[in-house]
């Protein structure tokens, strides 16, 4: 750790940077690993090697999401909010919780939808068809895991170690939310359907694998890898 805590010293938008999209980078291709390997168990019949193991241009999206974008994003947002609430009382971090959440979870949801169309070649009123889509229910679905993970990190996490946390968080997060996203659902009738996400980055969010549903795990990924 102390390594770690040097590198975070000298240059933390850039420690923060890596360490995030590295592991919002491993939650992509973890919840691709699994529904591919499902696939596969569940149809005997189509060959592994047919199609690629991985979808590499969804993978390189969700790097680019994560260090580029949600990382820095994080890592100036967490140093803001501890120099404006610099205490550890209950009622400060209460107060910092409700900031986080209502304040800046919701432009994170907007950055991960719109960000990730906008890779994808969307354009015009495109770029905000998903979050529109979407973003309700991510940010919904984002309040449940990330209010009690948000208050455990300002309560319990040193202020160098924020967004490590909830990027370890996010990554928990979307790989949640693809076991939850494999049920049946009752209203769709597509059964390949996957995860919505916030995380955030606190991540929101899966827009683009080879299914529909890629675009829902991430999301909250990001988001909430996305928080």
């Amino acid at each position: 750790m102390p390594c770690f805590k040097t590198l975070h010293k000298n240059n933390p938008t850039l420690y923060n940077s890596v360490m995030y999209g590295g592991l919002y980078t491993a939650a992509e291709i973890s919840q691709q690993a699994f529904y591919k390997y499902k696939a596969s168990m569940a149809s005997a019949a189509v060959s592994t090697t047919a199609t690629p193991v991985l979808d590499i241009a969804s993978i390189g999206r969700y790097a680019m999401m994560g260090t580029a974008m949600m990382g820095p994003l994080f890592s100036k947002w967490y140093a803001w909010i501890d120099r404006a609430f610099p205490s550890k009382a209950k009622k400060v971090v209460f107060k910092k919780t409700l900031i986080d959440q209502f304040l800046f979870t919701p432009v994170c949801v907007a950055v991960f939808y719109v960000g990730m169309a906008v890779m994808e070649g969307c354009t015009g009123a495109k770029i905000f068809e998903e979050l529109l889509e979407k973003g309700p229910k991510t940010f919904a679905m984002d309040c449940c895991f990330w209010i009690p993970c948000t208050a455990a990190n300002f309560l319990l996490i040193p202020s160098w170690a924020r967004v490590t946390f909830v990027a370890v968080a996010s990554f928990v997060w979307v790989n949640v939310l693809c076991w939850i996203k494999s049920w049946p659902r009752e209203s769709c009738g597509s059964a390949t359907s996957m995860p919505d996400t916030s995380s955030p980055v606190k991540a929101v969010s899966k827009p683009e694998t080879p299914s529909s549903t890629k675009a829902e795990v991430s999301a909250s990924n990001s988001l909430s890898i996305i928080n």
